[in-house]
């Protein structure tokens, strides 16, 4: 008898874990709306540019510092709330600096959009971003915009959140297509800035690159994110300073477009020729001492996400790394 129960209580143990495994592989894989079913109505006099969620708030001058370490550097981002705002799409929308800092050298410089709905929802509206290489511009590839070329807004924050709650924080076919989903309220986060409490974390994705996974951290106490951790490589990026009527560090004089011998489309072919699959992204970077091409592919061979790193003066491949 005691045989038969203890082998009773390891099939229900085996039962439980595999419903555990099914319902988180149903939670991370689920998306949001469809691309034929996703279209929010606008209402710009449902809007205001005056941002007061408490898990993400907008209160001009306001300057969060964020650090990370990782395979490439030590990162550096501010996040700076402008006193200006943009009209998107009718909905006055109020305006976001976010900048990235690469061992000191400016790698991307971002304007985001941002305004709140009248139940509290924060929607995101578009941004003006270009990527950046000694002090050139190496492209604007990811800027979109409401209401232009088929882009949709998306919800960056809900007014309650509740586990369980999807949806998607921006759409623009292609280029810009990330969500969220809720998980957990209440959460206690340790962070160089400090520890801090009732906070709600979420599982971010991208429907356009699979290996862009990660949690975030909300906490009232900041109004905005405080952590961000990678699910891939478990980098961490968190807030190190807030301050209020702040000002920004001082925009950076840029040397106009970066131009290169071999064109984005052939390092894409170069790099397929090399790595058969599928390009999930391509990226000029300073690597090996060189400007580079840095083409991530999905292998073909062995489902491998591999770089393909390429000179921007030569073509030469100068490696390959998975």
């Amino acid at each position: 008898m005691e045989k038969m129960n203890k082998i009773y209580l390891i099939a229900v143990l085996v039962l439980a874990l595999l419903l555990i495994n099914a319902s988180l592989f149903y939670f991370y894989s689920k998306k949001p709306g469809t691309e034929e079913t996703y279209n929010p109505t606008i209402n710009p006099s449902d809007f205001t540019s005056n941002v007061d969620n408490k898990y993400f708030s907008l209160t001009p001058g306001k300057k969060m510092v964020y650090e990370s370490v990782t395979q490439d550097g030590k990162e550096r981002i501010e996040i700076y709330v402008m006193k200006e705002t943009k009209k998107v799409m009718g909905v006055e929308a109020t305006v976001v600096w976010d900048r990235v800092w690469l061992d000191g050298n400016l790698i991307e410089d971002t304007k985001d959009w941002y305004a709140q709905d009248k139940e509290g929802n924060v929607w995101y509206f578009g941004e003006d971003t270009m990527e950046v290489l000694n002090k050139r511009i190496v492209n604007k590839a990811g800027a979109w915009e409401v209401g232009v070329d088929g882009a949709k807004p998306g919800i960056i924050m809900k007014a309650n959140p509740v586990p369980g709650d999807s949806y998607r924080q921006e759409y623009y076919k292609g280029v810009a297509e990330d969500a969220a989903d809720v998980l957990a309220l209440g959460e206690t986060v340790t962070t160089k800035y400090k520890v801090l409490n009732n906070c709600l974390k979420t599982y971010d994705y991208s429907y356009l690159d699979s290996s862009a996974k990660e949690h975030k951290y909300y906490c009232p106490e900041v109004g905005f994110a405080v952590l961000e951790v990678s699910i891939e490589s478990g980098e961490r990026l968190e807030l190190i300073s807030v301050e209020y009527n702040a000002q920004p560090t001082p925009a950076e004089k840029l040397l106009g477009q970066l131009e290169t011998k071999i064109t984005e489309a052939e390092a894409r072919e170069i790099a397929l020729k090399e790595v058969p699959g599928k390009i999930t992204d391509v990226a000029i970077e300073t690597k090996l001492g060189k400007t580079a091409y840095v083409v991530e592919i999905v292998d073909s061979r062995n489902g491998v996400e591999t770089d393909v790193i390429i000179d921007s003066e030569t073509g030469e491949v100068l490696a390959v790394e998975n």
